[in-house]
């Protein structure tokens, strides 16, 4: 710990993110609460994308102490949870078992503009640390072609229509013969993920597999 992170932790002493207890670290929860929060989970996959995914991973559920972790960093631009969400993910991934031949690991990426409006990939922060930890280096094979509307304020098939052709393969980029690792924040209606899965499907990946950190999908 440096002299700078000494006098922010003795001017603001880490407290866990859910019940407000004092702790000793940074990102440290209680583990009661890291208990009743890691919810690490199969996704169910809608139907029309059996063809597109192997399996889908969840970490935990959007609502409570996560969502407004998420919601912090996403809207806020509060970079002091992230510590919070890579203890949590570090903890939660123990309760799924990754497959083993993952070749590419690939972040849903922004469209520039709102990059721009960000100043980050909120997905690409949520899991640096455990990505350096298991030495993945997140690919940006994809880019997203079209600036589309916000995803939350859209039912399913407005979403499948809002993200319509809006992901693209990056020049010079090859996923043919690849098993890929999807990374995003937050899964709803599957919408994001299955648009970029299909761009992968269609240039030749072979299995595709989905993480996310948390979900509202039953």
């Amino acid at each position: 710990m440096d002299i700078l992170d000494y006098i922010a932790t003795f001017l603001y002493p880490p407290r866990c993110p859910l019940c407000r207890h004092y702790l000793p670290n940074i990102g440290s929860w209680c583990s009661k609460c890291m208990d009743s929060t890691v919810q690490a989970h199969v996704v169910a996959i809608d139907r029309w994308d059996y063809q597109n995914f192997n399996r889908i991973w969840a970490l935990g559920r959007y609502h409570g102490v996560l969502r407004r972790l998420i919601i912090q960093l996403k809207y806020g631009g509060r970079k002091s949870t992230l510590p919070y969400l890579g203890s949590f993910i570090e903890t939660a991934i123990k309760n799924i078992e990754l497959p083993e031949d993952i070749d590419i690991v690939i972040c849903v990426p922004l469209h520039q503009k709102r990059l721009k409006e960000r100043g980050f990939n909120q997905t690409e922060l949520i899991f640096k640390k455990w990505l350096a930890k298991k030495h993945f280096k997140c690919e940006n094979n994809l880019k997203r072609i079209f600036f589309t509307q916000a995803q939350y304020k859209l039912r399913r098939r407005e979403r499948l229509k809002n993200l319509q052709n809006a992901f693209s393969l990056k020049e010079g980029m090859t996923v043919s013969g690849k098993n890929c690792l999807l990374l995003d924040d937050i899964y709803t209606t599957g919408a994001t993920l299955s648009a970029c899965a299909k761009v992968l499907k269609r240039h030749g990946a072979a299995k595709i597999y989905g993480l996310v950190l948390a979900t509202d999908a039953e």
